[in-house]
């Protein structure tokens, strides 16, 4: 069959979303699909795939952003797709990959750690309002065959923004590198990278990887750091445009000594190394590959209900599950806790994360992709 997938940006060595759409192409190609990707930001060609770059006047990113959304799948279906399948808001497909809950959802949940103005900025934004407009557009359309969710929370959500038949909703979690992310069984390597990165040697180490640093908690993790044992250090990796209003927070709080940031990691797998447990506090997180990816590498991981991939947390981690990310004596409850798992909770994390294999992802993908013919 002739398969269209949609993007806003292609990136050959991209993460997040573009990873996934990479992944999704391949499981298709080698089931003898026709690939097509239709993207209006191509970064990067891949040998293996066939890129249309539908290109935009440049006019604005709310121009671009609905030129793109009311083109791509007329240009896709008279190229002979059979199917389109999108992981963008765009008009008329097949197939809706949700990776982001309802953007309405996302504009409301922004209020918790945006300032007033700037949420209010956002709500009366044409970018958002456009992205909002396409989405119940692609969803009350009558193309619409399924849509496909990254977590159950995302269903739901889907299904109440949208009054979609919970039939025609199917959660379908991302799969997780297993060779990549494992279980260091190497003390040496462990205090060569803490070496490198400046993190202290004996302290308990728990790593916050991830960009956006508001919407992921970081203030409220830091805040609830002076309610954290002494011995317990925070490792901050990630990149944020305000990263040294973070640090100025954590030196104000009295708990720079013990918290180090490390900047953005593409080696996020050397990092878990180097650490013993992760945190992600998020207030809006549809997934949460890097919990994932955690668990696989055999940490213990702290994140938050608001967290997509917290529904994977086995039963002797779920008291490491946050109800609200901004109660700061909550997530140091948390955190402490961390500290005093006892290990078989590596085992746990480990076993969990090998259940969900990109193997299996591609199973169950290509079984929702027959069901939509």
């Amino acid at each position: 069959m002739r398969i269209a997938l949609i993007s806003r940006r292609f990136d050959a060595s991209g993460g997040g979303t573009e990873r996934d759409l990479l992944i999704t192409a391949r499981i298709l190609a080698a089931a003898g699909h026709q690939i097509t990707v239709y993207a209006d930001d191509v970064r990067g060609r891949s040998d293996a795939l066939r890129v249309r770059h539908l290109s935009a006047l440049p006019l604005g990113r709310t121009f671009r952003l609905l030129n793109f959304a009311l083109r791509v799948v007329p240009i896709a279906r008279r190229e002979g797709a059979e199917l389109v399948v999108s992981f963008a808001r765009v008009a008329n497909v097949d197939i809706v990959r949700s990776g982001g809950s309802a953007h309405s959802s996302y504009v409301r949940a922004a209020r918790r750690w945006q300032s007033p103005a700037a949420a209010a900025a956002m709500r009366v934004s044409s970018y958002h309002l456009a992205q909002i407009a396409l989405e119940r557009a692609s969803f009350k359309s009558r193309f619409l065959r399924c849509a496909i969710a990254v977590s159950e929370l995302v269903r739901q959500d889907l299904i109440e923004t949208f009054a979609l038949p919970p039939s025609r909703v199917l959660t379908l979690y991302n799969g997780v590198d297993l060779q990549r992310f494992a279980p260091n069984r190497d003390p040496g390597l462990t205090r060569n990278i803490r070496r490198e990165l400046g993190i202290p040697e004996h302290c308990f180490a728990v790593a916050f990887i991830g960009h956006g640093f508001a919407r992921k908690g970081l203030a409220f993790l830091l805040d609830a750091w002076p309610l954290v044992e002494p011995r317990i250090c925070l490792v901050v990796a990630g990149g944020d445009r305000a990263v040294a209003a973070y640090q100025h927070r954590a030196s104000k709080l009295g708990i720079g000594g013990r918290t180090t940031f490390v900047g953005a990691h593409a080696d996020v797998e050397h990092l878990f190394a180097a650490v013993d447990a992760l945190a992600l506090p998020s207030l809006f997180e549809p997934f949460g590959n890097v919990v994932m990816e955690a668990m696989a590498a055999g940490l213990p991981v702290v994140c938050s209900k608001q967290t997509g991939a917290s529904e994977l947390i086995p039963p002797q981690m779920r008291e490491l599950i946050i109800d609200d990310p901004t109660n700061i004596h909550e997530v140091a409850r948390r955190v402490n806790l961390l500290a005093r798992m006892q290990g078989n909770s590596s085992i746990a994390a480990r076993a969990t994360a090998e259940q969900y294999t990109w193997r299996r992802y591609g199973t169950q993908l290509l079984s929702i992709i027959s069901g939509a013919k």
